[in-house]
């Protein structure tokens, strides 16, 4: 038997500007793509034959454009065309992909894919545990198979779930059903840590659930607040052998989630940005960080607001400060061949300084995307990049010619702060700034959600 092995990923970011490019995306082909994927030992070892098409990952960021769109979709469905006798279909998507003109990404695909295999093709998917899943997703895949850990650290497990799901079905000539029950409630993704209760119980249920011989995916989604689209919401998805059976566990859990609903709080100190400056600079910790939720690139935002450094400079610290990174491609290419110690001027807030390092930014992979400077004015470094870069971990600040560990207060942006950081963090405060990844969400404006939707409205509601 035959197994099409594909991944296309990208988490949107409607209110952010900056679309992707090809030069976004990590991007293997054939049999490259498993220095990503972690299925081709598992299909080997249960005799299926594999056939590779594309990785394809960007960091989060805006809507899709149709034309990058098309440009890796089109290579997976020729594969599909190419294997139209094929009797599984694993793919490892994200789950929030938005595709300017057609809505979900991940949807448009699938019925694509439907539309060439045959009816007893099975198809499995592996998706993010913040996925936006349209109530039509069942339509399409047989099993799906989410992270359960945020901040994530089980893709490797997730994957072989829907592997293991997938060989499981096809070997013993089951034709599972998926069923999506939605829940109207968005709560703010940097609250809902699996690390803590409610969500270590809720969690440890779908993991029992999967125990089940007939259960092949049971998964609470906590849906992605940044997409402002129909199917942006929270949703319980189980894939089981029987109809009745995947709609019934799956109400269960979105019912068990629900009732938590107005569980999940911060577990740091979360402010405004003002405050939280206030706060870290009178701390008597060694190193306190500043994570700037609202312009979080992790999360899809540009990467590029200057409120935090901006109040750090009219502050006049006695502290070392640093903020990391700030999106400014005009600065760095016009600073790039300025000598370190020099006095330079960053016209991008009015203010002259000393260009401290030249140093490089790393991109999602951890591969080298672009230039980045530091410039010093006074007590407060700023480094800037010329691409977005994701500032999670020490590494970043090395490749930048900056030392992380010389700076009192440090300044990243990012929603909960990455695990890579906390050794160096005696202390984290979350600052609730505006920006495209803003997590108040009444302040995102949000119009094409379904409503009524909590917590922006309260009320009362069973699946």
């Amino acid at each position: 038997m035959k197994i099409i092995v594909a991944s296309f990923q990208c988490e949107s970011n409607s209110k952010s500007s900056m679309h992707p490019t090809k030069g976004d995306f990590e991007y293997f082909v054939g049999w490259d793509i498993f220095k990503k994927l972690a299925v081709k030992e598992l299909f080997e070892s249960e005799g299926f034959e594999i056939v590779p098409s594309i990785y394809a990952n960007a960091l989060p960021t805006s809507t899709v454009t149709r034309d990058i769109y098309d440009f890796y979709k089109d290579q997976i469905i020729k594969t599909v065309r190419d294997n139209s006798d094929a009797d599984g279909i694993f793919i490892y998507v994200h789950g929030s992909m938005e595709v300017e003109g057609i809505g979900s990404g991940e949807l448009y695909m699938l019925k694509e894919i439907r539309s060439i295999v045959r009816k007893d093709c099975l198809i499995a998917l592996t998706m993010d545990l913040h996925a936006n899943i349209t109530d039509r997703l069942g339509d399409y895949a047989d099993i799906i198979c989410g992270y359960k850990t945020a901040p994530h650290v089980d893709q490797r497990e997730s994957q072989l779930r829907a592997g293991k799901a997938l060989c499981y079905c096809l070997k013993n000539s089951v034709k599972p059903y998926t069923y999506v029950c939605k829940i109207p409630m968005l709560v703010k993704g940097d609250t809902m840590l699996t690390a803590n209760e409610p969500l270590v119980s809720l969690e440890r249920r779908t993991r029992e659930l999967e125990e089940r011989e007939d259960v092949f995916g049971a998964n609470l989604f906590f849906g992605h607040c940044w997409v402002d689209a129909e199917n942006t919401s929270a949703s319980a998805v189980v894939s089981s052998a029987s109809k009745d059976t995947s709609e019934s566990l799956a109400k269960d859990l979105a019912n068990a989630l629900w009732s938590t609903r107005k569980e999940y709080k911060f577990l740091i100190e979360a402010e405004l940005p003002e405050e939280c400056v206030r706060r870290a600079l009178v701390g008597k910790e060694k190193r306190i960080f500043i994570t700037d939720s609202g312009d979080n690139t992790t999360a899809g935002a540009e990467g590029d607001r200057t409120e935090i450094l901006r109040l750090f400079l009219e502050s006049n610290p006695k502290k070392k400060c640093c903020v990391a990174g700030i999106t400014d491609y005009d600065t760095v290419k016009r600073l790039k061949d300025i000598k370190e110690g020099e006095t330079v001027n960053v016209e991008s807030i009015g203010r002259t300084g000393v260009l401290k390092s030249h140093g490089k930014i790393l991109g999602w992979a951890k591969e080298i995307i672009g230039d980045s400077v530091t410039v010093s004015f006074g007590n407060v470094d700023a480094i800037f990049t010329e691409k977005r870069s994701a500032f999670i971990e020490k590494g970043n600040f090395d490749k930048a010619n900056t030392d992380l560990t010389e700076y009192e207060v440090v300044t990243v942006k990012l929603g909960y702060l990455f695990a890579e950081l906390k050794p160096f963090a005696d202390r984290e405060i979350f600052a609730l700034s505006d920006g495209s990844s803003c997590v108040e969400l009444k302040r995102l404006n949000l119009k094409n959600i379904v409503r009524p939707m909590f917590p922006l409205e309260d009320f009362e509601w069973k699946a």
